[in-house]
């Protein structure tokens, strides 16, 4: 019984070993269609890229373009109509539950239980990830400076997504989805944001993708940049690549955001 139980345990240790071997996230001709009210049919069209282990993906483009669409499938809140997904090594079409668990999330799509506080939230919520830390979790809370016994119902927008992704990192998630995290946060919040999230990457473990309209923040901590445009990705690039795409006719320097308004604005001609 012993040397089956060891066998057993070093089994699983080079199935896991092989799985941390794989990028964090594998998106193959993944593409969804339907109606949005009062805007017609929408499309997400034929998305396929990679984001290995320790990267960061900021996601531009302008609202409506398709990007919280495009989490909310990896997501797998929101079910694709054809296209392959395989997180952090487990393809979603056979380990779905597995893979689910070692996504992290910070959008508005996430809800604590408004009646309960934080630490009740991170107490219930916790349950549902196994590898969830709630020591971690709250060690977190108070890097921004929020009260565990504060109740989730009274926290402000600023709050909220800080108290997300306290959450989200405390249950050490090998892939993070931010849609639209930075938005309501003051200048020294944000900064203390962005550099939670560099540290977290040192560990090399766990990708982000970083859906953001503040294009500045990726400027700072972004090691690839993709931008969708009317379901589509533009581009997908790393940072570098990216540095001939800012340079504007007259040899000027563009901002990322300026090249998404370019961008855009071409896209409209055609």
């Amino acid at each position: 019984m012993q040397m089956q139980t060891q066998f057993e345990e070093q089994n699983f240790e080079e199935k896991e070993a092989e799985r941390l071997e794989k990028p964090a996230l594998t998106v193959q001709g993944l593409e969804k269609s339907f109606f949005r009210l009062g805007r017609g049919k929408f499309a997400v069209k034929d998305i396929s890229f990679t984001l290995e282990r320790g990267y960061m993906l900021g996601l531009i483009g302008r609202n409506g373009a398709g990007k919280s669409t495009l989490l909310r499938l990896i997501l797998q809140s929101l079910p694709r109509k054809r296209g392959t997904l395989q997180i952090a090594g487990y393809d979603v079409a056979t380990h779905a539950t597995e893979a689910k668990k070692l996504v992290g999330y910070v959008g508005e799509d996430f809800h604590f239980l408004t009646k309960e506080t934080l630490r009740e939230n991170g107490r219930l919520l916790g349950m549902f990830y196994p590898e969830f830390d709630m020591d971690r979790y709250l060690e977190l809370l108070s890097r921004f400076e929020l009260g565990a016994d504060k109740l989730a119902g009274q926290l402000s927008k600023g709050e909220n997504t800080k108290a997300q992704l306290a959450f989200a990192l405390a249950h050490k998630p090998e892939l993070l989805l931010l849609d639209e995290p930075t938005g309501g946060l003051d200048p020294i919040v944000r900064r203390e944001f962005l550099y939670v999230l560099q540290s977290e990457l040192m560990d090399e473990r766990m990708s982000i993708i970083f859906s953001t309209h503040i294009t500045e923040d990726l400027d700072k901590v972004a090691d690839y940049v993709a931008m969708m445009e009317k379901g589509q990705l533009l581009f997908y690039e790393t940072k570098d690549e990216l540095l001939e795409r800012l340079t504007g006719e007259n040899g000027e320097r563009l901002t990322l955001k300026q090249l998404m308004v370019k961008l855009c604005r071409e896209g409209e001609k055609k």
